[in-house]
This record gives structure tokens, sequence and C-alpha cells, in this order.
């Protein structure tokens, strides 16, 4: 058998050259958009010429300006400008500032016109130390952010225990939220019921046993799972039996109130 190869017909080659025409013509169409993208990532009248800080007290703004001016320098794969109002990035600064300060515990970054951008920031409110070989400020969710002076006189209530690394921040949380909101207002209501003998140290173990030091060195110990108002509860009666009549606080070494209806306790 003998095989004849046929000229490609009028129509074939036609058919061809259309679809090599269409090619270029959709190559030359993705450079023009690519180009005009990249001139209007540049274009003056897009960019980013002012950075502005709200509401910075501790945390210098010249430093957070750094941080976001570094960010929107330079360009997306060397070709789309970052300063551009609508490409910078805006969740980077955001994520860089809460890790490189923790004092910081919300940022909110925001264009305010087509050449401003304004970084608002809200800082942490100390309530409390937590301290091991050195101290710390503590907000009010038991965050551990920032290192606290040597105050000469007692400024704030100081913690003691385990304080856990935070994944999201890298910086320590001491017992959860819920746990340290309710022992604080419960020290604050200890601090109420004695006011002549304000609590100086609580110091919380592994066991969620908890030590609560009184300036005149009384100690009253209860189990952090316990629920804060019965535990108030229990100290009010405790305070009103007949162990502690005629005596104060101040004459006992002890009050524990770990054991539910049983009361322990140890005299000077």
């Amino acid at each position: 058998m003998t095989r004849v190869d046929l000229p490609q017909s009028g129509l074939r080659k036609r058919r061809r050259r259309r679809r090599v025409l269409l090619g270029l013509l959709f190559v030359f169409l993705l450079f023009v958009i690519c180009g005009t993208l990249v001139w209007l990532s540049k274009a003056p009248f897009l960019r980013i010429t002012a950075v502005q800080v709200v509401d910075a007290h501790t945390v210098a703004s010249s430093t957070i300006l750094q941080y976001a001016q570094k960010e929107i320098a330079g360009a997306y794969a060397g070709l789309f400008a970052r300063n551009n109002i609508f490409l910078y990035p805006r969740r980077a600064i955001v994520q860089v500032l809460l890790k490189q300060y923790p004092t910081l515990r919300t940022v909110d970054v925001h264009a305010q016109d087509f050449h401003t951008v304004i970084i608002k920031v809200v800082e942490r409110e100390p309530v409390a130390l937590w301290c091991d070989t050195s101290c710390f400020y503590m907000d009010e969710q038991g965050l551990v952010y920032a290192p606290a002076p040597t105050f000469s006189a007692p400024v704030y209530t100081t913690y003691q225990g385990p304080a856990t690394t935070t994944p999201q921040s890298g910086v320590r949380q001491f017992i959860t939220p819920q746990q340290f909101q309710s022992l604080t207002a419960l020290v604050a209501a200890f601090a109420q019921k004695l006011p002549d003998d304000p609590v100086g140290l609580v110091a919380v173990d592994q066991n969620n046993d908890t030590q609560v030091y009184f300036k005149k060195n009384f100690l009253l110990i209860f189990n952090l799972k316990d629920d804060g108002g019965d535990v108030f509860e229990r100290f009010s009666l405790a305070l009103g039996s007949e162990v502690f009549k005629g005596k104060m606080p101040a004459d006992f070494e002890y009050l524990d109130l770990r054991f539910g209806d049983k009361l322990y306790y140890k005299l000077k």
C-alpha cells in the first residue's frame, strides 16, 4: 500500500492563521493590561505620601512609622508598588506591630484619602504585676506584656504563678482571661471587706491552689476553680464565726477555704 500526503486545504491554513493571530492578540492585550496595572500602581495620584499614628503614648510614634514605612517600601515581584493606596500591605503592618509591641492591644490601619494612611493604636492598660525573677505589667485579660520598673511604694497587686507563652502574640498568659477577671474581682472584694489590710501578693500554683497574702501577714487560701462568689461568702461567714470573735484577721497565720464547709485556720 502506498501512502500519499495531500497538501493542506486553504480552509485549514486560514484556521491555523486565525489561531496564531488570536494568540498574538491575547499576548498583546495581556501585556497592555499588565503594563497599565504596573503604571497605575506607580501613578503619583495613588501613591502614599503620609502615614499618621494616632493614640500612641508609651510606644513612640516614630518607631511605629519606621515599621510601617518599611512594609510599604519596594514593589511586589519588582513590578507593583507597595505604597499604592490600593495595594499597600495593611494586614502585614498590623501583624508586625502587634508582634513587635505587645503593649499594643489593637492596631487599626486604614486609608484616609488617596495619599494618607492612618494607624490607630489602642494600648494595654496595666492592672497588676506578674513577677518571677523580675516583674512585668499585666492587662485586664491576664496577659503579661511588658517589663515593669521597680516602684518605691506599692502601686499594683502582685501575682505569681505559671505563665504560658501564647502562640498568637508570643507573650505570656497568666491563667485564663476569665479566671483572671474573676480573681481580680475577688481581690477587690477582699480589699473592700478589709480596707485596713490590703492584699499585697496573690500566688497561684499548678494545682490552682491560690494564696492571698495580706499586708499584715494574714494568709487566705482557696482554690481558683471555686466560684468567686462562694469563696467570698465563705470568707465573710468565717469572719463572723465564733473563731473570729474578739480577733482580727491579722491575729491568724492563715485561713484555708479549700474544703467546702470545713474551715481550717491557724492562730499566730
